[in-house]
């Protein structure tokens, strides 16, 4: 399904070069979970970021390389192509959920604009897709939740949203970007386990 060939990237600091990504090589087949571990800094959230086409282009550059998906080289689309790809067939969960979150929109509508976005589908049927998918991460009292601010909530159920906006266009891939950073060990249990059980569900 994906295909990461010598993929290579460096960041421009003043006039230096600092190479966060060497040569790459990665291959992730359907239904298949693939874990990349390093130490901070070691270039996992680059290539995350490479591979979903959000890497900062400046001051980052992908300086050699292929990033194919089905069949498909996303280094060599445009920003309207790749859009279509993503939020859609590729979705993310990032590391710092309240740098995405946004805290003057209510839960529901940014769970269900992903779905505004990629399909023609009304406000009302968005939302209650919204709210199925919050039932679907466990989020407690979900009828109630879904009319909340993202500061109403625990880092916990955070997460549960992040993972709701990543899951409600039923991806293919799903790239988790250190997705328990900021938990505690039970909530980080609870949060992996669901994956894991979404991710079968879901065949992703």
């Amino acid at each position: 399904m994906l295909s990461i060939k010598n993929l290579n990237v460096r960041f421009k600091v003043n006039k230096n070069y600092i190479y966060a990504v060497n040569g790459i090589d990665l291959n992730i087949n359907k239904r298949e979970t693939v874990s990349i571990i390093g130490e901070s800094g070691s270039g996992k959230s680059v290539t995350a970021y490479s591979l979903s086409g959000l890497l900062p282009q400046p001051p980052g550059e992908i300086t050699q390389g292929e990033i194919i998906f089905e069949n498909t080289n996303l280094l060599k689309l445009n920003n309207k192509s790749l859009n279509k790809i993503r939020g859609n067939d590729i979705s993310i969960i990032f590391q710092n959920i309240d740098e995405v979150l946004n805290p003057n929109i209510k839960i529901g509508y940014q769970i269900a604009e992903p779905l505004l976005i990629h399909e023609n589908i009304s406000k009302k049927d968005a939302l209650k897709k919204a709210l199925d998918m919050l039932k679907k991460v466990d989020m407690p009292n979900p009828n109630e939740t879904i009319d909340f601010y993202p500061d109403q909530l625990s880092g916990g159920m955070k997460q549960r949203v992040m993972i709701a906006i990543a899951l409600i266009n039923n991806p293919q891939l799903l790239i988790a970007d250190e997705p328990t950073t900021a938990l505690d060990v039970t909530v980080q249990a609870e949060i992996l386990e669901l994956l894991k059980n979404l991710k079968e569900e879901y065949s992703m």
